[in-house]
Parts: structure tokens; C-alpha cells; sequence
């Protein structure tokens, strides 16, 4: 089964960070446990599947979409409690780009041997002038128009929040389209979202479990997001090899 292949391969710098990573989680997990709420599953699944995404989406392994549902679910709910609503309607659109992304790669794949098995990564390609001034410009039309509605409504954040929107789908798109260029995109929103919890944590006077947990999980985001990059940058030349 795929899901448990797409574990095999990997480098000791993965195995180290995943491993960093739950570490993390359980330390925010003991340090802020209160007996009398009990643990918050909602952000442990949360901010492990949203990890296990990225890791297997630097990787290039089908299963990032099935985790990434997981995360889109979880993460809309603390969002929207949070009422940073600009992150609630991401999720959304997050959720139907899973399947999109799951049918884009499965399409477009390449077979490797580890010393186990065999596991399929994903073919990479690059953005073209054209292509990165096409993105650019869209981006930043749906910026603009989207932190004017947001406003509108009264969201916590709006300027903020549509950035952090606005990159995230334009990331997000590329990564379906098996751009390599997505990382970058992905680079600026984990600094913009660990920006906004730490922002929201300011406002509210106050740290939680839930703030910390999000800024956590968003800097391992963002370490990822800049080996993710290399990591594409390998698959594109393999890619070319194989074609």
C-alpha cells in the first residue's frame, strides 16, 4: 500500500526533523496540559497531518494529498474559531485542491528503488518568464480584492489574512501544476502565518495551547518549505532523465 511505502527512503535529516518535530508537540502538549480540559486532539491531528503533508509533498509522495485533507479539516475549525476567516474559506478551497493535485500527479510519476522497495515521486517541472509574470499578476489582483471583502466583513486580520490567502492558493495551485516554484510561495506564507498567530496571541493578551502549537507547526512548515525546494529541484532533473 502506497501509504506505508511512501515512508521508505527516507533521508536521516527527514527522519531527524519529523522527529523534532513530534518532540515539539508533545512538549507544547505537557507544558500547557489542564486536567480539567483534557487534551486538544484537534490540534495534535492538526499540526501532525499538516506536517506529515509537507514532508511527503517535499518528497513528492501521493499520500501528501490524504494527509493534507486531514489538516485542511482540522485547521478550518481552529481557524474559524479563531475567526481568522480568511484561513476558514483557504481550507475550503484546499480541500477540493486535494483531489485536483491527487489526479494532476497521479498522471505524472516516476519510479525509484530504496533498499526496501520501490516508491513513486512526482515529475517536477519550472515556470517560465511568461508563467511567473501570469502569476504575479493574478496573485496580486486576488490580494487586493479579496482583503477589500474581507474587510468588509470584519475579520480579524484582513490585510494580513488575504496575503497569507492570496500566496497559499497561488502555492498551491503550482504545487498541483508540479511547479517547483510553489516553495517559494510557501516560504512567505509560513512567515505570514506564523506572523498571524503570533499577532493573534498579542491581541488577545494571552498565550495558548493553540497559538503555540500553529506557530510550531508553521516553523516547521517553513524549514520544510526550503528543503522542499531542493528537494524539486533533484526530482526535475530526474524527471528530465527519465523522459
Amino acid at each position: 500500500m502506497f501509504l506505508v511505502k511512501d515512508f521508505r527512503g527516507f533521508t536521516l535529516y527527514e527522519k531527524i526533523f519529523f522527529g523534532l518535530f513530534i518532540l515539539a508537540q508533545i512538549a507544547i502538549l505537557v507544558y500547557f496540559y489542564d486536567p480539567a480540559k483534557g487534551i486538544d486532539w484537534i490540534n495534535v491531528i492538526a499540526s501532525v497531518s499538516g506536517i506529515l503533508c509537507v514532508i511527503m509533498s517535499a518528497k513528492g509522495r501521493l499520500s501528501t494529498f490524504l494527509y493534507g485533507l486531514i489538516q485542511v479539516i482540522t485547521y478550518g475549525w481552529i481557524s474559524y474559531q479563531a475567526n481568522l476567516m480568511g484561513e476558514v474559506y483557504l481550507q475550503v478551497v484546499f480541500g477540493v485542491f486535494q483531489f485536483i493535485g491527487l489526479y494532476t500527479w497521479i498522471r505524472n510519476m516516476h519510479t525509484i528503488s530504496t533498499k526496501k522497495t520501490e516508491v513513486q515521486e512526482v515529475d517536477t517541472k519550472g515556470l517560465t518568464m511568461m508563467q511567473w509574470a501570469i502569476t504575479l499578476v493574478l496573485g496580486g489582483a486576488f490580494y487586493f480584492a479579496f482583503a477589500k471583502y474581507l474587510q468588509s466583513i470584519k475579520s480579524g486580520q484582513p490585510f494580513l489574512d488575504a496575503l497569507n490567502v492570496s500566496l497559499n492558493l497561488t502555492g498551491q495551485v503550482l504545487m498541483s501544476l508540479r511547479f517547483k516554484e510553489q516553495w517559494f510561495f510557501w516560504i512567505v506564507v509560513n512567515i505570514v502565518s506564523i506572523t498571524l498567530w503570533v499577532r493573534k496571541m498579542i491581541h488577545a493578551g494571552s498565550i495558548d495551547d493553540t497559538g503555540v502549537t500553529m506557530v510550531v507547526m508553521w516553523i516547521g512548515f517553513l524549514i520544510n518549505s526550503i528543503y522542499g525546494y531542493y528537494y524539486w529541484k533533484k526530482l526535475q532533473v530526474t524527471t528530465a532523465q527519465t523522459r
